[in-house]
């Protein structure tokens, strides 16, 4: 029988993908009516995509329109109710950046062009509440997906590098030829491969601390565009489908009035671009507060969905649904408010050390000194940009309101944090948890495997080996507050930064077994054997190509 397992492309046994779609005009209707930004979120599971149909709002309204509201009362610095273009041009870079917006003549030129009176073409200002509105629609619906640290073990992508035909799914057949595969990753010439090894461009002198895996192999993806949107099709088709075809009934979904339907690529991505409300499994309501505490989380099952999604625990800001058998958590993070009383904490302490002569501003020099704390909070700028009544004193406030409009760039994209645990196919293969792969134990690993597919239908799937994932929905958060939000998680040991070696006197067999045994894996391979071709052939009775320490005793 040969075993498969189903992994994510891009990372190693993952069963969960997300797409966040735009949403149709009657989906923006109901939207804007409902008071949340919409996404369109498809769950990989085990069995078929799972459509969810998620809002996200902040304080009762859209979450782009209240980062637009708190940003334009930052701006608003004479407490007016108005702002005038001097006040525009405090907008930071990276605010400009994220809405596409040149200056202060291009906000007041877009205001002036809706404006129908005479008298108000050629106003000056703008009022808040229209240039919130404004702003929140130049802002871009971005989720940002972040993996939370994991083991160094758990961060092998194994999966994905011995996928020699990229089909998203490992054969015993390319289990079998890993080592040939991975022959290149074999630093040390050792024929064995240890977990710095397998992890690529990894910093050494942080050998023992938790891994983030990049964004790129998060199990995650969000459409965008066009190509987008095929990716997300083509990655159906390959999960679900052979030849990328599939049929419609694997969907789970009422798109298709057929159900024994075969659909290509081009059918499933036009399905993905039209979906509407009718076609979703799961509703789910992210209501995020700027407090700490009083985020909220409501999940509907359609009735389409209740054969294979059912709701185990709904706590207030978290729920857990199972789909097709695999546990996943969704929670909601607030606590703006908090995160940045913490960041004008830390740069109010920085302020103080630095401003030397104590008269409560900074000069260019001391400047300098505080330029650090800012890009660890999520700003960087010069001296003028930071300056903003151009008077050469920077004060406290000047500096907390410039990292904090960089801040709100920040939470105007969606963070959405990912958590994996279970087993992984490297800790599966390494039976005896030395944190390194043997000939041996790749080899056996089909045996291994198949322990794990408790259904017997030949797939090894993430059901079977109780891995569970951990959504969490939040503003962006600045660097500063990311790391110390994990910074537990971040900063513990993980056991031996490389591979264990047991030491000859850890290993069994005759003393010229052990001493040839360079690797200290518990073989002898041909190339460690010290006599003739032939008489290793000898020796090697069950013909794997590796001499064993029972065969070797078998030499007395």
């Amino acid at each position: 029988m040969s075993i498969h397992v189903q992994v994510a492309r891009t990372l190693a046994i993952s069963t969960l993908c997300f797409a966040f779609t735009t949403e149709s005009s009657g989906q923006k209707k109901a939207t804007e009516a409902a008071g949340a930004d919409h996404a369109t979120m498809i769950i990989m599971a085990p069995s078929g995509p799972v459509f969810a149909d998620v809002r996200i709002s902040v304080a009762k309204i859209p979450y782009r329109t209240w980062v637009g509201k708190f940003l334009a009362t930052q701006l608003d610095r004479d407490k007016n109710g108005r702002l005038e273009a001097k006040e525009l041009e405090l907008l930071t870079d990276n605010i400009r950046r994220l809405s596409a917006i040149s200056g202060p003549d291009e906000i007041l030129s877009a205001m002036n062009a809706k404006r129908t009176s005479p008298e108000k073409v050629t106003a000056s200002d703008v009022g808040i509440k229209e240039f919130s509105g404004w702003l929140s629609q130049r802002l871009p619906k971005v989720f940002d997906l972040i993996a939370q640290p994991q083991s160094s073990d758990d961060a092998v992508r194994l999966a994905s590098l011995i996928d020699n035909n990229q089909n998203a799914a490992i054969s015993d057949e390319e289990l079998l030829a890993a080592f040939r595969t991975l022959r290149f990753r074999d630093l040390d010439n050792d024929e064995t491969f240890s977990v710095s090894e397998l992890l690529p461009y990894r910093d050494p002198r942080s050998l023992n601390a938790s891994v983030t895996p990049d964004a790129v192999n998060l199990p995650f993806f969000h459409l965008t565009d066009a190509a987008s949107i095929r990716l997300a099709a083509e990655r159906i088709a390959q999960r679900y489908g052979q030849d990328r075809t599939m049929t419609a009934a694997l969907l789970r979904s009422d798109t298709s009035q057929l159900l024994d339907e075969t659909l290509n690529v081009t059918a499933i991505e036009g399905l993905l671009s039209d979906l509407s409300t009718p076609d979703f499994h799961l509703m789910v309501d992210v209501r995020l507060s700027d407090r700490a505490n009083t985020s909220d989380i409501d999940l509907s099952i359609m009735p389409s969905a209740t054969a294979f999604c059912r709701i185990t625990d709904d706590s207030f800001g978290q729920t857990t649904i199972v789909i097709d058998g695999l546990p996943l958590k969704i929670v909601a993070r607030g606590g703006g408010a908090n995160n940045r009383a913490v960041t004008r904490g830390f740069l109010g302490q920085t302020f103080v050390m630095i401003d030397n002569d104590r008269n409560q501003y900074l000069d260019e020099m001391e400047f300098i000194g505080i330029v650090a704390a800012m890009q660890q909070s999520g700003a960087t700028g010069s001296f003028s940009d930071v300056d903003q009544n151009d008077d050469k004193m920077l004060t406290r406030e000047e500096v907390f309101s410039f990292v904090e409009q960089n801040l709100t760039a920040a939470a105007s994209r969606i963070e959405v944090t990912v958590q994996q645990d279970g087993k992984t196919l490297f800790g599966l293969l390494d039976s005896n948890a030395d944190r390194r792969l043997s000939a041996r134990e790749v080899r056996t690993g089909t045996n291994v495997l198949k322990k794990y597919d408790l259904n017997g239908d030949g797939i090894f799937a993430e059901t079977e080996l109780g891995t569970e994932y951990l959504l969490t929905f939040g503003l962006g958060r600045s660097e500063l507050r990311r790391s110390n939000g994990g910074m537990q998680m971040g900063t513990m040991q993980m056991g031996s930064g490389d591979a264990i070696l047991p030491g000859v006197s850890g290993l069994t067999g005759p003393e010229w077994f052990r001493r040839m045994d360079r690797n200290q894996d518990g073989d002898v391979s041909s190339r460690e054997f010290l006599s003739s071709p032939q008489h290793f052939r000898t020796l090697d009775v069950d013909q794997d190509l590796l001499i064993s320490s029972a065969e070797a005793e078998a030499l007395k």
